[in-house]
Order: C-alpha cells, then structure tokens, then sequence
C-alpha cells in the first residue's frame, strides 16, 4: 500500500462519522452490514449515499435486493452495530428487536429513523462501489442520541455533552 493510502486512511480514520445498519433480504434470508459513510445526498428526489467496500457478503446482498432499509443507530445501539460488523457476531435474533417489514426488509424499531430505499444509481471506483440510493419512506423509531464512530471507536456525543457542561 502506498504512503498516500496510509495517510489517507489515518485523516479518514480521526473524522468523527455517524453509525448506520443497512439490512436487506435476498431469498428470504436477512443481511446487514455497518457502514459510516452515510450521507444526504439530494432533497429532490430525496436520497442518500454510501460506499461498499466489497461486492459480496452482505454487501452484495444490498447490491442484489430489490430494497434495503438504512438504520441511523442510536447510542444504544453500539452492540447492535459492533455485530453487524463482524463476522460471526450474532445477527437477527429476538433480542435485538427486529421485525420484517411488509416489503420484506429487517426493520430494527429501535434506531431513530431508519430509511426504506432503492439503489439510484452506483459506480465503481477502486475496489469500491458508491451507491446513490433513492428514500421511498421514512420510519421514525425512538428517539435518541445518534452513534457516531472515530478511529475504532464508537463516540458517545450525549457524554460529551455532559462532560462540558459541568466543566
């Protein structure tokens, strides 16, 4: 790897990013995967982007469903994250408090909002694939500070609140 690549990584790694789960269902079995590289993308049509950084696994089971839910993780929710990004971590039991939706995506009721979508469009760069993904509802879940991650760490903003303002 080329020390280009090292310094880029390290700058990425030390900028703070909120936490999502994705989740898809490709011949009736559940995938999911964490990413941070969530963001808006356009109000008209309403959608959001984020990158993949392999084609199969869940990844390529995002790729291949006809739809995916992106969950906003709550601070809460940083076990929930920590499994679906590892593998072999327990995925899709009871008690992580998931149902499938009509449309047939895992829906996990506790994120703050989630995003029922559809890939726009996605191009490929490096090993990578950009993905433009169109929002056709919106579900709000509890409400709840937001899990944020910076290098290999999850933050907990609603602490750091709280240590600032005693100080």
């Amino acid at each position: 790897m080329s020390q280009l690549s090292d310094d880029f990584r390290t700058a990425f790694r030390h900028h703070p990013a909120g936490v999502a789960l994705i989740t898809a269902t490709v011949d009736e079995v559940p995938y999911g995967l964490t990413i941070s590289s969530l963001a808006s993308l356009s109000i008209n049509p309403v959608a959001v982007s984020f990158s993949l950084a392999k084609e199969s696994g869940a990844a390529g089971a995002v790729l291949a469903a006809p739809s995916f839910v992106i969950h906003m993780l709550s601070e809460q929710q940083e076990e929930l994250a920590t499994n679906f990004a590892r593998p072999g971590a327990p995925r899709f039991t009871p008690e992580q408090d998931f149902h499938f939706l009509p449309t047939g995506e895992p829906h996990f009721v506790q994120a703050p909002v989630a995003f029922r979508a559809t890939i726009h469009s996605s191009v490929s760069v490096g090993g990578s694939r950009l993905i433009a993904a169109e929002v056709h509802e919106i579900l709000q879940g509890r409400s709840g500070q937001h899990l944020a991650h910076q290098n290999r760490e999850y933050l907990r903003i609603s602490e750091l609140f709280s240590v600032s303002e005693t100080q």
